[in-house]
């Protein structure tokens, strides 16, 4: 986008949303030259209804997948390795010595492999017959072959498990889970996990218990320490709840009528810049829009704008005042 062809200063009420889409792209395409950097600021000042229209057209490209996520295949990265030290890497036989406890008779150390994601972006792997996303600060036991009967333990964080036609198994927690042809995510929080079902039919087992559960809704699942339940509750998921919901794996926080305070809580998650609120005013203020969770900044300098408050930066803090 030149400067000569991106959106005027004054937009046309029928020419907002368009304009919006114009800036998304132009920035999907790469960063934005100095002078275009500038109308865009201008553009963004001039109403605050166009700052609306440009987090409007980011979720909505965003939910597009126009931009192309990284899909690694697990199974080329899951034989063994020398040790290597690094928060980036995937431990290739550091579960040895928990393989007794994920599948039944001795199993190679090869056979299973550790992995981890700490404050980074998530990432997606091609597993089986399936496509898996470990979110940031989550690990997970992978067995390399579904000859070992087992399916993927996750120890800590959220997946997410694409399955195709044949069944992917995922335990966490207690509870067993089995699908084909299903799309969910699987979070342990504080030992207590949640099943977000975003379609098909997910099979669910703990012992004498079996049920299965239907997408699209959330269900909260029992910890360790409570009594068995054979029914689990459903809460109905909406087009945008699923959108809003599955973001996660691109990185996205799209947020709909959200506190300010909550959403900034979202991306110590990614990133270890802090984003501090010292106004109650402004932690209570409401944001609707699609945001990177790995520019913490961006979020930030867009809540200064919609609600004209002061940003500063220190120490690796935003502080919004």
């Amino acid at each position: 986008m030149s400067e000569e062809s991106g959106p005027p200063e004054c937009p046309r009420p029928d020419a907002r949303t368009e304009q919006a889409g114009r800036w998304v792209a132009a920035q999907d395409r790469g960063h934005l030259s100095p002078s275009e950097q500038a109308r865009f600021d201008r553009w963004l000042k001039h109403d605050s209804r166009n700052v609306g229209a440009y987090v409007r057209a980011q979720a909505i490209y965003r939910a597009l997948n126009y931009t192309t996520a990284e899909a690694p295949l697990l199974r080329e990265v899951a034989r063994p390795r020398a040790p290597t030290v690094g928060r980036r890497h995937l431990f290739a036989g550091a579960a040895a010595a928990c393989a007794a406890s994920l599948v039944a008779g001795a199993i190679p150390p090869d056979r299973v492999t550790l992995l981890r994601r700490e404050q980074e972006s998530p990432r997606r792997y091609a597993w089986q017959d399936a496509i898996v996303t470990l979110d940031a600060l989550s690990a997970a036991y992978v067995p390399a072959s579904a000859r070992t009967g087992r399916g993927i333990r996750v120890l800590s964080g959220r997946i997410g498990v694409q399955a195709a036609r044949a069944t992917a198994r995922v335990s966490v927690g207690r509870f067993v889970f089995q699908a084909a042809d299903a799309d969910f995510d699987l979070a342990l929080d504080a030992a207590r996990p949640t099943l977000v079902a975003y379609r098909g039919a997910i099979g669910v087992s703990n012992g004498s218990l079996h049920t299965v559960l239907q997408g699209p809704a959330i269900y909260h699942l029992p910890g360790d320490d409570a009594p068995d339940q054979t029914t689990f509750i459903p809460h109905p998921l909406s087009a945008t709840g699923i959108l809003s919901s599955r973001a996660w794996r691109e990185a996205q926080a799209v947020l709909s009528n959200t506190p300010v305070a909550e959403a900034a809580a979202q991306f110590s998650r990614y990133s270890r810049t802090r984003i501090e609120i010292t106004n109650d005013r402004i932690a209570r203020n409401r944001v609707t829009g699609s945001f990177d969770l790995l520019r913490p900044a961006d979020f930030a300098r867009s809540v200064q704008r919609l609600l004209g408050c002061h940003l500063s930066e220190s120490g690796g803090r935003l502080i919004l005042s």
